[in-house]
């Protein structure tokens, strides 16, 4: 029989007293459960393999054992498995064997079942699989037989909730469900107490739900989307479900996984994919470049669509109106959103998954590093490698304490420059690892002719290849060959594949140095980076020999201010040099540009790191390191920063620095006379403690402090959202939740937001602030801070 695996879970019966692995398949007749017989085991090396046996056995701990070979590194291990019962007793046979025995070394101890059975029978999810039923039995496999590559056909529906909110934050124990909004492939409804179109109308919540769980049991999604609904919609429908004496089956044996500051549910039958949490990290590592992640934001970055909004604080106050037509709209393109996002997000998390060998679910809660474990933990047994430990407390503490040095960095003298050429090497760090078989256990105290020397005076073999090396020269090869092939197709498929293949191979460098790392180094770590800035240097002194003048260099990255040279000088250059570099490197060209701005720090005269705005020769604007690309300043701040900025680079400079004045007077004008929506002045930061861990006053503890009050669960990783109000003496009195303010401090915004904004770029240009504030009272600024 064949069917694609959508995901595995682990059961134990007690009254078979077996393990089983649970795995969720989807074939022509819809998804089936079918079970695999899977034990745990540890590997241990010892002279006394029958002493270890005898001392379980006192415990009534039933064990088998099998001979194995692994490497650790170029070392030959003969291991014994020690194959259990339970996973449960993985940790307690470790702890008896080390206080009865000495001698005994412990080995992939820490390795989860379901991930565990994954590895060894080296099955990529989300890959059609072939497999052999038990004939007492059907439901059990008797063995997996081959699998093969192909696209699943997902099928997948959207889900999202509207509540009452009379105290802006609905309280689950007394505030109701409104209305559950849907969409699929086919078709887009509510289901809510109330008749009118796209409406499926119920008699009360408790209802609803049930007609939410019976579409669920029709459809049959392989995938339910939502969004932000790990914290929200999932366990309110959960909490009212049960005040209301329903049970829901799709909710039935739902799971609470978390992993870090990560929190989300598993279905039983349903893969569930909370969206914020992938665009969370789409967007750390600048796949997506938005810091609100809203649901609106997100749709319209994804799809080029505007969705429709009411202000969700006062979603009572829609439902409490006799014609409820906006509150049904909003709730129905939530859903909408929701769907067309996920629907735009799944092929990269589909490759993500197969390419990392984890399950959708998984990957959806995944940071970088873990996908860049799991893909070398699969990689290392297919390879007879040995799986390291995780690092333990006082390991990961010592690592913390001693930072890795970074890239390079020669920061720009500020200014307006015309005609410069961005330079940037391929993948600098992956090429890296690859080129010098940086590798945890290549490291040597050799000194001859077979070793790389790095420049920091770490030294690493050049054969036989490192783990590490091996597998992303795999994944770098097969995304060169997709390149290739994306050429002459448009296929979404392939695009995600080449996008997964890069997200994995920057991530390993990270990975290296990452203190929670099995495969952590500080040597390797720190040679990456120490070549990377020999590379760069190089190839800046290179352009200084040709006649470039050198604007500025990040890590990887090269400013070249062309003065009179040609593009075909640029060319010239990046060919002859890159005939210096080892095989696997490369210096591209990344684009040309007809105009830069990089602006001075505050106390530095020279440039900022990263902060910096490019004007493409097709009219693009790349800009970096602004205010405008930062969530902790206001829509005002960078909509002006904007609107100067591509005056500046579009314009002459005369007729630019007249205008930029212009429009900094107008928006002051008219916040002045509070002319603007307040939502413009709403100002987002990150929780980085929880509440009672802050010592100093702050706007985002203060409104924070303002949130609880009125019931709301705020603490450490909480996005806040504030304005500064007239109502206060003080910042921090003046801070109030987005949802509470009713008004907006008119001089605060203009000396604390959009003239700092504005003035970084303007000061460049020979204009001052009090250019600006000129006839106006001069007020002082004391009174603002506490």
């Amino acid at each position: 029989m064949k069917s694609i695996l959508l995901d595995v879970d682990y059961f134990f019966s007690k009254k078979l007293n077996e393990g089983f692995i649970v795995l969720l398949l989807k074939g022509k007749k819809g998804l089936i459960r079918r079970f695999y017989r899977f034990d745990p085991y540890l590997l241990l090396s010892t002279d006394n393999i029958d002493k270890v046996l005898e001392i379980l056995k006192k415990e009534g701990i039933e064990a088998k054992t099998e001979k194995v070979e692994r490497f650790l590194g170029n070392k030959k291990l003969d291991l014994f498995k020690l194959i259990l019962k339970k996973p449960s007793l993985v940790p307690k046979v470790k702890k008896i064997i080390e206080n009865s025995l000495e001698n005994v070394n412990f080995y992939e101890y820490d390795i989860p079942i379901k991930k565990r059975f994954l590895i060894d029978e080296q099955i990529t999810p989300l890959n059609e699989i072939y497999y052999e039923l038990d004939e007492k039995n059907k439901k059990i496999i008797k063995r997996i037989i081959k699998q093969r590559e192909k696209i699943p056909k997902i099928k997948a529906m959207s889900f999202d909730i509207e509540v009452y909110n009379p105290q802006v934050m609905p309280n689950p124990e007394i505030d109701k469900i409104l209305m559950i909004s849907c969409k699929t492939e086919d078709k887009a409804f509510v289901i809510s107490t109330i008749e009118g179109e796209n409406l499926e109308k119920v008699k009360d919540e408790k209802e609803m739900l049930m007609t939410l769980d019976r579409y669920i049991e029709e459809i049959k999604p392989d995938v339910l989307f939502g969004y932000n609904s790990s914290y929200f919609d999932l366990p309110y429908i959960s909490y009212r479900a049960k005040i209301l004496g329903t049970s829901l089956k799709f909710l039935k044996k739902m799971k609470k996984i978390s992993k870090g500051l990560v929190k989300s549910f598993k279905l039983r039958r349903i893969i569930h994919i909370d969206l914020y949490h992938v665009a969370m990290l789409l967007s750390l590592m600048g796949i997506i470049e938005s810091e609100k992640l809203t649901l609106s934001e997100l749709y319209k970055l994804l799809t080029g669509k505007e969705k429709f909004m009411i202000n969700r604080d006062e979603i009572w106050k829609y439902w409490e109106k006799s014609d409820k037509k906006e509150l049904v709209k909003y709730s129905l393109e939530d859903a909408v959103a929701t769907f067309e996002i996920g629907k735009t997000l799944l092929p990269l998390e589909i490759e993500l998954a197969k390419t990392t060998k984890t399950t959708l679910f998984d990957v959806s809660i995944a940071t970088a590093g873990q996908l860049v474990e799991n893909a070398l933990m699969f990689f290392a047994y297919s390879k007879k490698n040995l799986i390291m430990p995780r690092p333990k407390q006082d390991e990961i503490r010592k690592r913390l304490l001693m930072p890795i040095k970074g890239g390079f960095v020669k920061l720009p003298n500020p200014g307006l420059y015309d005609n410069v050429a961005v330079l940037d090497f391929r993948g600098l760090y992956p090429s890296i690892i690859v080129s010098y078989n940086i590798d945890p256990y290549t490291i040597t105290e050799e000194n001859d002719e077979n070793v790389f020397v790095s420049p920091i005076g770490v030294k690493f073999k050049k054969e036989p290849r490192g783990l590490l090396p091996s597998l992303l020269d795999e994944i770098i090869t097969k995304r060169a060959e997709i390149k290739k092939m994306l050429k002459k197709s448009d296929d979404v498929y392939l695009k995600a594949r080449s996008q997964a293949l890069k997200i994995l191979a920057n991530s390993f460098y990270g990975y290296l140095g990452y203190a929670r790392s099995r495969w952590y180094s500080r040597e390797c770590a720190e040679s990456i980076t120490a070549w990377g800035r020999e590379h760069i240097k190089k190839a800046a002194e290179e352009a200084e020999k040709q006649g470039f003048e050198v604007l500025y260099i990040d890590t990887d990255s090269l400013f070249l201010l062309m003065k009179d040279k040609k593009k075909e000088d640029v060319i010239k250059f990046v060919e002859d040099f890159n005939k210096k570099l080892p095989e696997k490197m490369e210096l591209e060209i990344e684009d040309f540009y007809k105009r830069a701005l990089f602006v001075s720090k505050k106390i530095e005269e020279k440039g900022a790191k990263k902060k910096y705005a490019l004007l493409a020769e097709d009219g693009k604007i790349k800009i970096r390191g602004f205010e405008l690309v930062r969530r902790d300043w206001s829509d005002i701040a960078r909509e002006t920063q904007k609107m100067v900025l591509e005056t500046i680079l579009k314009k002459e400079k005369e007729i630019a620095i007249k205008e930029t004045v212009k429009i900094v007077k107008e928006v002051i004008e008219k916040i002045r006379k509070e002319e603007m929506p307040i939502e413009k002045f709403v100002i987002r930061t990150k929780l980085n403690k929880d509440l009672e861990e802050y010592e100093a006053k702050s706007p985002e503890l203060s409104a924070a402090k303002k949130l609880k009050r009125l019931g709301r669960n705020v603490g450490k990783g909480s996005l806040i959202s504030y304005v500064i109000t007239k109502n206060g003496l003080t910042i921090s009195e003046k801070a109030y939740p987005a949802e509470l303010a009713n008004n907006y401090d008119p001089e605060y915004y203009i000396r604390n937001q959009v003239l700092p904004a504005v003035m970084k770029i303007l000061k460049e240009l020979g204009i001052k602030e009090q250019d600006f504030l000129n006839n106006v009272e001069q007020r002082s600024l004391a009174k603002f801070f506490d």
